[in-house]
């Protein structure tokens, strides 16, 4: 179970997030180089508080696995959306994309704590083999590509439908590039939760010989819905808005299938 400090150290890394996304959407109008210089030194800030939260944790667990528990697991999600919200708005901004990652990755280091607090059954080692270290790294990762994706189909959506309706929205970056980076992430994504869903049903089949099919069905209709989406470029009528809305909706899908895993009896053993 994660110390007293670890959960404070936690806190800050939290903090720093809220401030960061806090000031892009209060000087949403404002496209200065001080309000991304205040944006990036708060992400900055909270990753680098998680990633000693992480480091704390093993090193009191004597383990060398970056994710062997759901506490880290879900820190490691928020960190690398963190990252990815530093690395876009460092190099080339687009106004409102941390508006969607940013709570997404306070969600993630809050509901690390809440995990913790919770009891073990819940709070439980993930990693005893290299077979399903690989099943965990690959899904998180995964998940994390998809949360990326479906941020950005919301920019997306909003900044297409006020070009539609010729009113002025602080947004910068061009339709197409927005959608090269939600299509990236999606591309990415599926391949690393294909990889996870392979090694998961394997490791459920030898333990228990029949898989928690609530789990089973979530992750298979996310799926195939992000198949649909990789495949949007084949297919002109799947290109633009309607991926990028399917990339939103695929979203709940994760967030069910992450509910599943953790919470549904037998869902994540």
């Amino acid at each position: 179970m994660p110390t007293v400090g670890q959960l404070v150290l936690l806190s800050v890394a939290v903090a720093f997030l809220i401030a960061g996304g806090a000031v892009s959407l209060l000087h949403r109008d404002a496209d200065t180089t001080t309000k991304w210089r205040i944006l990036r030194w708060c992400s900055a800030g909270g990753i680098a508080c998680a990633l000693g939260v992480v480091l704390w944790h093993s090193v009191a667990g004597r383990h060398w696995q970056p994710v062997a528990d759901n506490f880290e697991a879900l820190i490691w999600l928020g960190i690398l959306i963190s990252a990815f919200v530093l690395y876009v708005q460092s190099i080339k901004p687009i106004i409102g994309l941390d508006w969607f990652l940013m709570p997404a990755a306070v969600g993630l280091l809050a509901g690390a704590g809440i995990v913790a607090r919770l009891d073990y059954k819940t709070y439980h080692p993930i990693v005893d083999s290299a077979w399903y270290t690989l099943h965990y790294v690959t899904s998180y990762a995964g998940t994390a590509a998809f949360v990326v994706a479906a941020a950005g189909g919301a920019v997306y959506v909003i900044s297409a439908a006020r070009l539609r309706k010729k009113t002025l929205f602080p947004m910068s970056g061009s339709l197409e590039r927005i959608e090269r980076i939600m299509m990236t992430a999606v591309t990415l994504g599926f391949a690393l939760v294909t990889v996870g869903l392979l090694t998961g049903l394997a490791v459920m089949l030898k333990r228990m010989g029949t898989p928690p099919w609530a789990k089973v069905a979530f992750a298979s209709s996310m799926w195939l819905l992000y198949a649909v989406v990789m495949h949007a470029p084949i297919n002109p009528r799947f290109r633009g808005r309607r991926a990028a809305l399917l990339s939103v909706m695929g979203i709940v899908l994760v967030v069910g299938t992450l509910v599943a895993a953790q919470f549904v009896p037998g869902g994540g053993r």
